[in-house]
């Protein structure tokens, strides 16, 4: 049997980011139930980094990640910008949202015709106004996931695909699995699995709720694609698009409550996002190109949940990362690897943000 420091569950990217960390001092297994890594979420993503994306907890978690990201722009970023659209209803959520993140990212207020002159595929009679988050920028998933996988790889760690656990045992301190592998430590980061592997090693779940996120591609008829266009989302997320390779990639931003599985878009799904879509621009389109769905998977306050779940410190989680897993993944890791290494983070974070990531808040515990 071999034995392991730390075996992570999980090839998404949450695990194979925090992996690369470990592995420098540590002797890691990641184990993966597909037969291809990062099958599920993050092999579904087209990610963004957002400053002024998501909660208070988030946007702290993506200040932190922010210096790997611009150390290594050219690598994973493309500067594109978000512009948050809004309709007559919708004038004053945008101005508040100005108000609210303008001290702390770099936004710009544009009136109807500056959005209209920014982004020309927009409906003149459905615009107000819109706020631009300047410095968004797309992130190439393949190559950040690829970065990870590289490091992991030098620091010789092993990854084990089309790995089931059917039989866990935890004997003289250590996890048994399938009687195959062993490990002083499991890392719980199965994404929408999550509870259903915490049950297998007798671990109370945190309740987590996946939900779907689709996605689907056209090609506009009747409007050239300015490729200086940035992602436009509506203010209240019911829709987002952006321009890729000729085409349109959109999404409805559904948030269907659902169940770990491998799954599939819905045509409701799409004919709801197309509607929103073509409400609110010029766009004329015959037919679908391509559509997916993927699963992001949150907690009730919809922020991560990291840490040991005991004072054993044999299982820790590393889940819930919501919609925002590609762009704080360098921090989450960062701070998981701080902790299981038993280093300190408080030059990273605070603890008023690392209680509100912790899975003590969950248990009701005191940080």
């Amino acid at each position: 049997m071999k034995h392991y420091d730390i075996i992570i569950i999980g090839s998404g990217i949450a695990g194979i980011s925090l992996g690369s960390i470990l592995s420098k001092e540590r002797k890691v297994a990641i184990i993966e139930k597909e037969k291809q890594l990062s099958y599920h979420s993050t092999g579904r993503s087209f990610a963004f980094f957002i400053e002024s994306y998501g909660n208070n907890a988030i946007i702290e978690l993506t200040k932190i990640s922010k210096k790997f990201f611009y150390d290594n722009f050219n690598l994973f970023l493309k500067k594109k910008g978000v512009m948050f659209i809004g309709n007559n209803k919708q004038k004053t959520i945008v101005e508040d949202f100005y108000n609210e993140h303008k001290h702390k990212v770099k936004l710009e207020l544009f009136s109807k015709n500056e959005t209209i002159k920014l982004a020309n595929c927009l409906n003149e009679d459905y615009i107000n106004n819109s706020v631009i988050d300047i410095n968004a920028s797309e992130i190439d998933v393949n190559n950040l996931y690829e970065y990870y996988r590289k490091q992991y790889n030098k620091n010789d760690g092993l990854i084990l695909t089309d790995f089931n656990i059917n039989l866990v045992e935890y004997k003289n301190n250590k996890w048994i699995l399938n009687n195959e592998i062993s490990s002083d430590i499991i890392v719980n980061a199965s994404g929408a699995w999550a509870d259903e592997v915490a049950k297998l090693f007798k671990i109370k779940p945190v309740n987590v709720v996946p939900k779907i996120r689709t996605v689907f591609v056209f090609k506009p008829q009747n409007i050239k694609i300015d490729n200086n266009c940035p992602l436009v989302a509506d203010i209240e997320e019911k829709f987002y698009f952006k321009d890729q390779n000729d085409q349109i990639y959109a999404s409805p931003a559904d948030e269907t409550p659902s169940y770990p599985h491998d799954c599939h878009p819905d045509d409701l799904d799409i004919a709801i996002g197309i509607d929103r879509i073509q409400k609110a621009t010029k766009f004329k389109f015959n037919h679908i190109d391509n559509k997916w769905s993927g699963l992001r998977t949150f907690v009730k306050d919809k922020s991560p949940v990291i840490g040991y779940e005991n004072s054993n410190k044999n299982f820790f989680w590393l889940v819930a990362q919501g919609g925002y897993g590609i762009q704080t993944s360098p921090a989450l890791a960062e701070i998981s690897a701080n902790i299981i290494l038993n280093k300190k983070n408080d030059f990273l974070i605070d603890n008023s943000t690392l209680n509100n990531i912790s899975i003590k808040r969950i248990r009701n515990e005191i940080l």
